[in-house]
């Protein structure tokens, strides 16, 4: 005969039952999505890190330069260069057989210490010649080099002794970092990568502003007009993709060009000298307006269709005037399109890179610019990453701050 037991001894078995289910609900998703994540770890968040990485990597001394580096480890700026980093450098570059070798240790002594890098090599050179019977290896080291009794050639090779540095993330904040250690900011005048950072920043708010100027009244028109309309309005949003991004941004050379049509209609009007429209930032904004529009248009016209008219009647006949419909009832509810819209140009306009080089000046080249230059030409990867840190850090901050700030606006808004 089966015992009665109460219900309360039953639930530790159901429960069980139910995360047991659970998990294995957990594992078959995620088996389902494990060679998709695979994929990315592979060809894109690998490589990423990976490049990202070089940003603070510094191997390339310790690994060409290994005694010198245990020489100068214990050495302190303002005392005398020991005998031991002398006679460890000459062993050094003795076993340096080839130019090759020393290379890339000489290219990143020679971002931090220009002309490092004929220094090093000349020495190497010059020893592979001289008489090896010798015991006085400052004084041979400063008659192949005289540099080599100045201390800032060994501070160099002190500060690159690795395994990682802030050499390059300093650098890309327009800083250094002294023989001393001490961190300096560069002079304005000779400033190179925030007045880029800046560029970038104030480019990409200017056209997410425009974009929402213009956008705005084009998504409520679409939203407040017939079918018909509106699709004849969507047809002309969605028009310029199917024309490539190049031969746009090759158009708008044409017509804002020094025989162009808009300034020759300009001069058509008696404006005898028009101003210049190309080869500077207001060419940069017109032609990355024109690009990203639509990523504003969408999202807001998507939120709009679903305001319910209803609302704003009701509003209306309680007496609320239509500044404040529009205000207090309409703004909140179409914030998170505006908010998605925004998001999406001003993140894109970041990360642009063909408009700024063909149509914007030597002053409009902003960090994608820089990253490319520095990626490509002169194969300096770690100042590279360094600014694509620096790019990926604002953007998840200011994301971080946009979303903080929206939601409080949202919420003020439909609280007045």
């Amino acid at each position: 005969m089966r015992h009665w037991r109460p219900a309360s001894d039953h639930a530790p078995t159901i429960a069980r039952d139910q995360a047991r289910s659970e998990r294995a609900a957990k594992l078959r998703a995620f088996m389902l999505i494990a060679p998709l994540l695979v994929f990315l770890l592979v060809v894109f968040i690998g490589p990423v890190a990976t490049l990202l990485g070089r940003s603070v990597d510094d191997q390339e001394v310790a690994a060409a330069l290994p005694r010198t580096v245990t020489a100068l480890s214990d050495w302190q700026w303002g005392t005398p260069v020991p005998d031991s980093a002398y006679k460890a450098l000459v062993e050094d570059l003795r076993e340096a057989s080839t130019p090759a070798s020393l290379a890339s240790a000489a290219g990143r002594l020679n971002y931090a210490l220009p002309g490092m890098r004929s220094q090093l090599m000349t020495t190497r050179n010059r020893l592979q010649r001289a008489d090896g019977a010798t015991s006085d290896f400052k004084a041979l080291l400063e008659s192949l080099s005289p540099k080599w009794s100045e201390p800032e050639s060994w501070a160099a090779i002190k500060q690159a002794s690795g395994p990682v540095t802030d050499f390059y993330l300093l650098t890309a904040l327009d800083m250094k970092r002294g023989p001393d250690g001490s961190i300096t900011s560069l002079p304005a005048n000779l400033s190179a990568f925030v007045p880029s950072i800046v560029t970038t920043f104030t480019i990409a708010l200017t056209v997410t502003i425009l974009a929402i100027a213009f956008g705005f009244p084009f998504a409520y028109l679409m939203a407040s007009a017939s079918d018909r309309v509106a699709g004849i309005l969507m047809f002309m949003v969605l028009l310029p993709f199917l024309t490539a991004t190049m031969v746009r941004i090759l158009a708008w050379g044409i017509l804002l060009g020094r025989e162009g049509v808009i300034k020759s209609g300009l001069m058509a009007l008696g404006l005898s000298e028009p101003l210049d429209l190309l080869y500077n930032r207001t060419a940069v904004n017109i032609a990355l307006l024109h690009i990203f529009v639509p990523y504003m248009v969408l999202p807001l016209y998507s939120v709009m269709k679903t305001v319910p008219q209803a609302h704003l009647r009701a509003a209306a006949s309680l007496g609320a005037t239509p500044l404040t419909v529009f205000r207090r009832v309409y703004l909140p509810q179409v914030a998170p399109g505006l908010a998605a819209g925004s998001l999406l140009v001003f993140i894109q306009c970041l990360g642009v890179f063909v408009v700024p080089a063909i149509l914007g000046g030597a002053r409009e080249q902003g960090l994608p610019v820089l990253i490319a230059h520095y990626v490509n030409k002169t194969l300096n990867w770690g100042l590279a990453a360094a600014l694509s840190v620096i790019l990926l850090v604002s953007v998840y901050l200011l994301y971080w701050l946009f979303v903080k700030l929206t939601k409080s606006a949202t919420l003020s808004l439909g609280a007045r």
